[in-house]
């Protein structure tokens, strides 16, 4: 039979990817610790959630559920992100304590 996905763990085993062989992927590696964010985003996020409206925010448990709600409110410093971009923001700030 024709071979057309490759399966394979995350870099830490607890998650795996199917991708299609001969198509570039465009997934968003949310373990990195790479942030290939600008200076500015970083900046304007963290004035977001010193402000009054950001110290009193309450967000959801987990990556996806956060960076979701973040999107919903249509936050300037996000705008043009991708839901996969803004989940790894997310892990950035939890394992990296970016904010």
């Amino acid at each position: 039979g024709l071979e057309v996905l490759d399966a394979s763990p995350s870099e830490g085993g607890a998650d795996w990817a199917a991708r299609l062989r001969g198509v570039p992927s465009m997934f968003v590696d949310i373990y990195s610790p790479e942030d290939p964010y600008p200076a500015d985003m970083w900046a304007a996020a963290a004035a977001y959630f010193s402000s009054p409206a950001g110290r009193n925010l309450s967000l959801p448990g987990g990556r996806y559920a956060c960076a979701r709600d973040l999107l919903r409110r249509q936050l300037p410093f996000l705008a043009g992100l991708t839901l996969g971009e803004v989940c790894h923001i997310v892990q950035l700030c939890i394992s990296h304590k970016k904010l």
